[in-house]
């Protein structure tokens, strides 16, 4: 009796892991996440305020922000916001602002871009 329950759940379990397989291979790729690595977002509220911050930070008098070019965003104890901003001005910056769990923003890093 044995034999036979083995033998009727073997092609069963052929034909679930053929079906699961064929599904598998039917969906879209989908892009791996690494974790702790950067991932591209949207500009939504949070990046813009994280803009807003970082041009106050740079201190430059008579400017504003013209546009958020990119927002990538990276998750760690809070989050990093790497941004890359035009100013009225002319001038392009890539900045990362960190936003810790209580949402405080600081400037962690700036350059500006050709």
């Amino acid at each position: 009796m044995a034999s036979r329950i083995v033998w009727v759940s073997g092609p069963l379990l052929a034909l679930v892991l053929t079906a699961c397989a064929a599904s598998e291979h039917s969906e879209a790729p989908v892009e791996p996440r690494v974790v702790g690595g950067w991932q591209s977002r949207s500009v939504d509220a949070q990046a813009q305020a994280a803009a807003d911050f970082a041009l106050r930070a740079l201190n430059r008098p008579g400017t504003s922000l013209k546009s958020l070019d990119s927002v990538e965003v990276q998750v760690v104890a809070g989050l990093n916001y790497k941004l890359a901003l035009t100013l009225t001005d002319g001038s392009r910056w890539q900045v990362v602002v960190y936003r810790d769990l209580q949402s405080n923003f600081s400037l962690t890093s700036a350059s500006q871009r050709p």
